[in-house]
């Protein structure tokens, strides 16, 4: 008998760790490199806050943590300095933000980032929730409002 239980348990542990090993990564899973970074007011009109051609990443690793840096491609201001004192960070909320954590995908268009940390203090501790679609190697993802629009490529 106990060679039987024996035979069956390393069975199930040679049979599930392959299966596991196969599964795919999802989609979102990489690194997207921002070309657009905007939002549409309600009359429909879009600004960009970064500019028309910002710079930045959004990575989502495998284990489930994610980091969003962007920037307008120009740096200007504060940007222009070697060192930047506190008092000046404010400046550079204009021209910059990031933050990092982790994620969830909660279906097929959902994903929550569960933010730690970043420049965005009513961001911190917080879940984001974010809604997204993908059309080839573009990605496009929701903002903080419904009406935003974000578009990335991924990065190889």
């Amino acid at each position: 008998m106990r060679r039987l239980v024996l035979a069956v348990i390393v069975a199930l542990a040679l049979t599930s760790a392959p299966a596991e090993a196969q599964q795919p990564a999802p989609r979102l899973v990489g690194t997207w490199r921002l070309i657009e970074f905007c939002n549409v007011d309600r009359p429909g009109d879009t600004t960009y806050s970064l500019g028309r051609h910002p710079i930045g990443f959004f990575m989502y690793d495998a284990a489930g943590n994610l980091s969003i840096q962007a920037m307008r491609a120009a740096p200007s201001g504060a940007f222009t300095q070697d060192s930047v004192p506190l008092r000046g960070m404010e400046e550079l909320r204009t021209s910059y933000f990031g933050y990092f954590g982790s994620y969830t995908i909660t279906s097929d268009s959902t994903v929550v980032h569960h933010v730690r940390g970043g420049t965005i203090p009513s961001y911190i501790g917080t879940d984001q929730r974010r809604n997204f679609r993908f059309r080839g190697d573009t990605l496009s993802i929701s903002g903080d409002e419904p009406w935003s629009c974000r578009q990335l490529v991924r990065e190889r």
